[in-house]
């Protein structure tokens, strides 16, 4: 190091530069406090709210319901219903079925849709098909 030069010590962090992960045994700045200490009422306000309804939080709340597809539910004897989307179709079987769900029902219609199986998937003696496949009309 020569004369006059300026030299400032390493700091710290507490932080891999590489990984960007806290290194081991470093304590948090609000471990042990109480939100009061290191957090305004406000921002308690906000961060509560995202948990008033977890279930919308847990997955993506902007996607749900863009893509809902109408499905036709086809009974044995020939009648049929139609359903906005697989929620209400499930809605509606559970008054028979308290076991009934959608992830099945939509299975059944994936399952059933042009260019799929060319077996009759049903759930619950009802076979369930997406209005926009067009395989429902030849099945009635």
């Amino acid at each position: 190091m020569s004369y006059g030069e300026l030299t400032l010590p390493a700091v710290f962090t507490g932080v891999n530069r590489k990984t960007g992960r806290f290194l081991k045994g470093h304590v948090p700045a609000n471990k042990g406090k109480k939100w009061d200490e290191f957090m305004s009422k406000r921002a308690q306000r906000r961060c509560s709210k995202g948990w008033r309804n977890l279930d919308l939080y847990r997955r993506r709340p902007d996607t749900a319901g863009r893509c809902r597809k109408s499905v036709i539910a086809v009974m044995g004897d020939g009648r049929w219903l139609v359903f906005g989307y697989v929620g209400a179709a499930a809605e509606w079987l559970r008054q028979c079925h308290p076991t009934a769900n959608r992830e099945n029902i939509s299975r059944c219609c994936r399952q059933n849709a042009a260019g799929g199986r060319n077996t009759d998937h049903g759930y619950y003696g009802v076979r369930f098909y997406f209005e926009s496949d067009n395989v429902w009309t030849t099945k009635i």
